[in-house]
């Protein structure tokens, strides 16, 4: 029998999955804009977008006039269906396992993180270039943090020619840095490296910046967050330090939905052949 696949909720990465799966598979859409037919029956593939949920009980679905709860899945989903997520928490694994469901979390697998990690940099630079007064070329750059977001970013800045320093703790992340031409120095230095700095990039998810960080920034250097923490109070702390802010996380579903929606659809297809 045929697998039948229903995408739930997800922005512009989920409707470009879609449209490459449903070359090959009946594919049908829930809560993810435009017009299409209401889903009917039960389906052997459920997809959800990345990330899943921003809430943790609701699925993801900025294009959705409602709420979509996580019993949507099971409301659709056939009998020992496999279930596409892009994250996973408590909740979504236990009502996978209540209900007989495979649950396979895409956003573990590490060449799709990888690839992801690319996007991001590429946009980062994106922004940065439209968002700066001077060039990358020449400019300061300090990442804080050296996993895969960090590590991309820092060689595509150094292709820019930017002079890339990379502050981590984990001894491997900073000799990654080095062979790419970066300097490296261990996390504990961030604040004497901080006032030479035109640009100061952030990838660690966890509030290691200060008030008192921020006032060691010259005036008019650039601040980019990009690992997923809130706005506040770095935002604040920044623009009264007279540094520019800027707030960019979730880049690859809003600079280049359409590979990002391949990737997930390869992974998709993939699974199991490998």
């Amino acid at each position: 029998m045929t697998d039948r696949f229903l995408f739930i909720g997800g922005d512009k990465r989920i409707s470009y999955a879609m449209r490459k799966i449903a070359e090959q598979f009946p594919a049908d859409k829930l809560g993810a804009g435009g017009v299409y037919l209401e889903p009917i029956g039960r389906y052997s593939r459920i997809v959800l977008p990345f990330p899943f949920s921003r809430n943790g009980t609701d699925i993801n679905a900025p294009l959705s006039d409602t709420p979509l709860p996580l019993s949507a899945i099971t409301e659709r989903s056939a009998e020992s269906a496999v279930v596409f997520s892009g994250g996973t928490n408590a909740a979504l694994e236990q009502l996978c396992r209540e209900n007989g469901l495979t649950l396979v979390n895409y956003a573990a697998d590490e060449a799709l993180t990888l690839k992801n990690a690319q996007l991001t940099a590429e946009a980062a630079a994106a922004i940065l270039i439209n968002n700066t007064e001077g060039s990358l070329l020449g400019a300061d750059v300090l990442i804080t943090g050296g996993g895969r977001v960090a590590q991309c970013t820092a060689r595509l800045l150094k292709a820019f020619g930017s002079n890339v320093t990379v502050c981590a703790r984990n001894s491997a992340q900073l000799a990654r840095a080095e062979l790419y031409g970066c300097a490296a120095e261990n996390l504990r230095r961030t604040d004497s490296l901080l006032p030479r700095c035109d640009i100061v990039i952030n990838t660690i998810p966890s509030g290691i910046f200060t008030a008192e960080k921020f006032k060691e920034m010259k005036s008019g250097a650039v601040f980019m967050e990009l690992a997923s923490l809130p706005q506040e109070p770095y935002k604040t702390c920044a623009e009264g330090c007279g540094i520019k802010y800027i707030h960019a996380a979730g880049l690859p579903g809003k600079f280049s939905p359409k590979t990002a929606g391949l990737l997930i659809a390869d992974f998709i297809l993939g699974y199991g052949n490998s």
